[in-house]
């Protein structure tokens, strides 16, 4: 199994988007819970880069950062 760049970066992301959203449900402070979203939403704009979706991307930073 070839582990590649592209493999790497999508694990890391994977994992913050993974780990933004534990902490951003099981927080009790609403400030908290709001900037862990936002982690959540990077990520995933993140992966729609990593995927060659430079609008979705783009969308998802404009519209909910």
């Amino acid at each position: 199994m070839n582990i590649t760049l592209d493999l790497i970066v999508f694990i890391v992301l994977a994992l913050f988007i993974v780990v933004s959203a534990i902490l951003a449900v099981t927080t009790k402070r609403i400030l908290r819970a709001a900037t862990y979203l936002l982690f959540v939403l990077f990520g995933t704009a993140g992966i729609y880069f990593q995927l060659n979706y430079s609008f979705l991307g783009a969308v998802q930073l404009l519209i909910y950062a």
